[in-house]
């Protein structure tokens, strides 16, 4: 009668003590204890009751928010997913996951945006989505390195290799070993032996998985020897897991049936039903090879029942809210139904009414729509036809004038020379070269033209190779140093030794004669300068023609590209050569302008792409 009453006096005692801690203010001096619990419950089974867990979380949660710890808060509300998931409450862990994301977004916290992320993937994995659950890990991962905190880098860890064992994925799971024995050893975190005791764990899962059963034998026995050592049996889950895949992998299949027991033994005592029926799948596996074929079949049995009632546990709580939703739905819609029916030939009517003027209102519009697109395609036209008139009279007036002073020159001349007044062969010499030049002027004239016409009809064949642009540069200019009618000097300046480019090297020397040509009948003395730099940020050769000469106004410049256009008229030439110029650069796929911040006479400026193929080399 003493012990009854001796034992009753201890229960009461034990429960008033329990109910003292219960409504114990809670501070954060408990941010350890929930650590160190948390640390023990990760990724497969809930080792310590979730309630208890969960009722912790709430409660830090509370006092977190309070002080406006949100570091500490969302790391709590992370451990909060995944109790929920270890309990199997997927449902609720998504909504708390959902809830950490929008909360770190609101508060602009990294540490709740990777804590989130984190959480969402943990839903994943338990709810066997594997797949999408390593994408999120991998989202969280690339977060994480703006973070200084290795508690949560070495749990992401522990995820991110629990995830690559059930996707199969050996070479992950060798690298964020690895990664993780790194951080390990250079460290200190809370409950450090757990985590070095997960690590071991999944090394030991990897030597299973690439089949090496001695390294499996030495990595087992391992886990064996941190049990002891530790003497925490709150893991000792874990080794009869390991166990059991070991002792399958070496065929031991009776051992493994006995550590898969002890397996689902510990599993029972959670409320995590689904990872009970995997082990029982297992286990059926495991009597299959045993050549138990009879309790496999049933264990096979057992384990689509519970399957079953699972689902139907699932599909039940979706029926029954669907069932609610009907009643809602068929309320409203009875409420709805007398109103509708009042308006409804009202609206019948209004809708014919609005079809018959929709249709007339349509019929209207889309035939003054075709009156004004008839004007403008008219305008358009006429537009078109009187700029091609425009520009037929110019051309013709340009080259009247043009024509006319070459020929005017070689028709004197050629009089003077046939009427024998001139005797000494000096002078006829003289008259003959005078002949020569404006018959070469009279020919470049109709070049230019014909040059201009194919140009711009995509008619000119455009041959490309490699060439290097730096010693074609020197030879341009050694040219036009022969031909030029001044006294400026002509240098080329460079800091490449050599530049190979893709392009039509007649077309380029064109290009380069006619700007220097250009400079000199401006420059009567002082210096023509070619340069040659190349700009990798755009991959391109600039080159620039730059002189001392009288310069381009101002309001000259926007037009000089034209063609007949001409800077003074008392300069020989058709205005037709920097058109050509601006024709030839677009066609290899560069720009041309003139720097209008150059002052000391004019800078023409090109570019030629570096590696680019041009536009034009279709036409080959």
């Amino acid at each position: 009668m003493r012990k009854v009453i001796f034992v009753l006096c201890f229960l009461w005692g034990s429960f008033m003590i329990l109910l003292g801690q219960e409504n114990k203010p809670v501070d954060n001096r408990q941010l350890p204890y929930l650590y160190e619990l948390a640390s023990k419950n990760l990724n497969y089974t809930s080792l310590i009751p979730e309630d208890s867990l969960l009722q912790l979380c709430r409660k830090l949660e509370v006092w977190a928010r309070k002080h406006q710890h949100y570091d500490e808060l969302f790391l709590i509300q992370q451990i909060t997913v995944n109790s929920y998931c270890l309990k199997g409450d997927v449902g609720l862990a998504l909504n708390k996951a959902q809830q950490m994301y929008d909360e770190a977004k609101k508060l602009n916290s990294d540490v709740g945006l990777v804590l989130s992320i984190q959480a969402i993937g943990d839903t994943y994995m338990h709810s066997t989505q594997t797949m999408q659950a390593f994408e999120s890990f991998l989202e969280a991962e690339k977060m994480i390195n703006v973070l200084d905190d290795n508690f949560i880098k070495t749990r992401l860890l522990v995820q991110q290799m629990h995830v690559s064992m059930l996707l199969g994925d050996a070479e992950k799971l060798k690298t964020y070993l690895i990664e993780a024995r790194k951080l390990l050893d250079r460290i200190e975190i809370p409950d450090k032996k757990d985590y070095t005791f997960y690590v071991q764990c999944y090394e030991t899962f990897y030597n299973i998985a690439i089949k090496d059963k001695e390294l499996a034998r030495l990595s087992l026995a391992e886990v064996h020897r941190m049990l002891d050592l530790d003497n925490d049996r709150v893991l000792v889950r874990w080794y009869y897991l390991l166990s059991s895949q070991y002792y399958d992998l070496i065929s031991d299949y009776e051992k493994a049936l006995s550590y898969c027991d002890s397996t689902l033994l510990i599993a029972s005592q959670s409320r995590n039903m689904k990872e009970y029926k995997n082990l029982m799948l297992v286990k059926a596996g495991l009597l299959a090879a045993n050549n138990m074929k009879k309790e496999a079949c049933k264990m096979y049995g057992d384990a689509r029942i519970l399957s079953d009632s699972l689902n139907m546990d699932r599909y039940s709580k979706q029926i029954d809210s669907l069932h609610v939703s009907y009643w809602v739905d068929r309320i409203a819609i009875e409420n709805a139904a007398m109103y509708n029916r009042l308006l409804a030939w009202v609206v019948i009517g209004a809708l014919f009414a609005l079809v018959v003027v929709s249709m007339l209102v349509y019929t209207v519009r889309k035939k003054n729509k075709r009156l004004v697109e008839s004007h403008k395609a008219l305008e358009v036209v006429s537009k078109e036809a009187e700029e091609s008139i425009q520009s037929k009279n110019l051309f013709l007036s340009n080259m009247s004038h043009e024509l006319r002073t070459p020929l005017n020159a070689i028709v004197g001349f050629a009089d003077i020379l046939s009427s024998e007044i001139i005797e000494d062969a000096e002078s006829k010499q003289q008259f003959g070269e005078r002949i020569k030049q404006n018959a070469e002027l009279l020919l470049k004239l109709f070049n230019d033209v014909a040059d201009l016409s194919n140009l711009k009809q995509n008619n000119i064949t455009f041959t490309y190779d490699t060439y290097d642009a730096v010693s074609l540069c020197r030879n341009v200019v050694d040219t036009v140093e022969n031909v030029k009618q001044t006294s400026a000097s002509l240098h080329f300046t460079t800091s490449l030794d050599t530049l190979p480019l893709y392009t039509d090297t007649g077309r380029l020397q064109q290009l380069l004669i006619n700007l220097l040509i250009n400079a000199t009948k401006f420059t009567n003395k002082g210096t023509i300068t070619l340069t040659l730099e190349i700009d990798n940020d755009h991959q391109e050769a600039i080159f620039a023609v730059e002189d001392t000469g009288c310069g381009i106004p101002k309001e000259k410049q926007p037009t000089i590209f034209e063609r007949f256009e001409k800077l003074h008229e008392g300069v020989q030439g058709a205005g037709l050569g920097l058109s050509i110029c601006r024709l030839i650069v677009e066609q290899i796929g560069g720009r041309i302008w003139i720097d209008p911040q150059y002052t000391g006479g004019a800078r023409f400026v090109f570019t030629h792409p570096l590696n680019k193929i041009p536009k034009s080399s279709d036409n080959e």
